[in-house]
């Protein structure tokens, strides 16, 4: 990971005036850092454009955020393509 921390990277990642470019190497840092509450959280932040949150979401399907991803999907408070979305990682995760 960079020199940022998680914090700092989930700072850049919900900054509305932070450049596109510094959004997605925000998240990708916490996907190479394996910060999965930190993307998890992300994901959940409805106030984000969906794009980034869908990035968190993708982030998660590794081995190491299978746990995140699988409490997302469990705990059912995804908006419906969001929901299905994760299923579908946890599946391709679980196989």
């Amino acid at each position: 990971m960079s020199s940022r921390t998680p914090e700092e990277c989930v700072a850049i990642a919900l900054k509305e005036e932070a450049d596109e470019s510094k959004r997605t190497a925000a998240i990708r840092e916490l996907k190479t850092a394996n910060e999965c509450d930190e993307l998890g959280a992300l994901v959940r932040e409805e106030g984000i454009d969906e794009r980034y949150r869908r990035q968190a979401l993708e982030a998660l399907a590794t081995p190491q955020c299978d746990s995140t991803l699988r409490g997302l999907v469990e705990e059912g408070s995804l908006e419906e393509a969001f929901q299905r979305d994760a299923k579908a990682l946890l599946a391709a995760v679980d196989d």
